[in-house]
């Protein structure tokens, strides 16, 4: 997500929040924790993003206003959206999926920390940490205040292609002004996990009964993680979703961070449409809560 967070948006999201508005992404609180089996997943709530029309260009439209209204949100927005991360633990062993902002978005955010203590987990606790992408609001919260690594025995797994693309002095040039800040945050990352970043590549094996699921578009490398015991399946999936309000209706709406917009668009459908027709459980780091999908009209419901 953008650095850029004018004070007009982030004022209006702190005054909906008391409100009680009934739109499916305004949550005082994550739900869970979940049970997947012998898995228990624990969103952790790092803050709430007022994300603005503007953001998913396609909602500056009537069709857009008429959604935020219907959720009893102004029809210029913002929509107050959560920023999780997930904390995955089976029997004594702790597993961390994104990180949440840290410090790197400003104030109102940095609460993973907080969230884990809260679970009794210390940071040195964490043993692995998968990596969606390395988009700031997700990658952030690897870092302290003063660049540091947070995690201090943890080792840090992405998708090579997210690796590459980070790294790369071209792809910083050309991104797009939304993309461009986020360069800094990525490369600060894993600067500070030196010897500690371990690339993948397509569904690889994340540890027994979790696999990466590459979900390319938003990032080149962005992936989810589909959890699995038994018949027991639930997907984190990343940013598919960054507006339950606006984009499960319209799919086809893009974010402004995404790098390949049509890809992303591609992702977004299939990945709807295969967890529509398997019937597994979904969650996503701008998700309240947790449900399957449903087809409706010309997209798709969380139930």
């Amino acid at each position: 997500m953008s650095f850029h967070l004018s004070r007009r948006s982030l004022l209006a999201a702190s005054a909906l929040l008391p409100l009680g508005l009934h739109s499916p992404a305004v949550a005082a609180a994550p739900s869970g924790p979940y049970r997947i089996g012998v898995f228990t997943v624990t969103p952790l709530r790092d803050g709430l993003f007022p994300l603005e029309p503007s953001m998913i260009p396609a909602a500056e439209s009537q069709a857009g206003q008429a959604l935020l209204k219907g959720a009893g949100l102004p029809a210029e927005g913002p929509s107050p959206e959560p920023v999780n991360a997930f904390l995955i633990r089976r029997g004594d062993r702790h597993w961390l999926l994104d990180a949440g902002c840290g410090t790197v978005l400003g104030p109102g955010f940095d609460r993973v920390t907080a969230a884990l203590a809260a679970e009794g987990v210390r940071p040195d606790q964490i043993e692995t940490i998968w990596l969606t992408h390395l988009h700031a609001d997700h990658a952030g919260g690897l870092l302290t205040p003063g660049r540091l690594a947070r995690f201090a025995n943890a080792e840090l797994v992405l998708q090579e292609r997210e690796v590459a693309y980070w790294s790369d002095a071209g792809a910083r040039a050309s991104a797009p002004a939304a993309l461009s800040p986020m360069f800094e945050t990525a490369q600060a990352v894993m600067a500070a996990y030196p010897g500690r970043l371990r690339r993948v590549s397509g569904e690889a094996e994340l540890a027994p009964g979790i696999h990466a699921l590459p979900l390319p578009g938003h990032t080149p490398g962005h992936m989810g993680v589909l959890i699995a015991d038994g018949p027991d399946r639930l997907l984190i999936w990343g940013d598919i979703v960054h507006s339950r309000l606006l984009q499960m209706p319209h799919p086809d709406w893009t974010v402004i961070w995404d790098t390949d917009p049509i890809e992303a668009i591609a992702t977004r459908r299939g990945i709807l449409d295969r967890a529509a027709t398997e019937g597994f459980r979904v969650t996503g780091m701008h998700i309240a809560t947790v449900g399957k999908i449903e087809r409706a009209s010309t997209g798709y419901a969380l139930i």
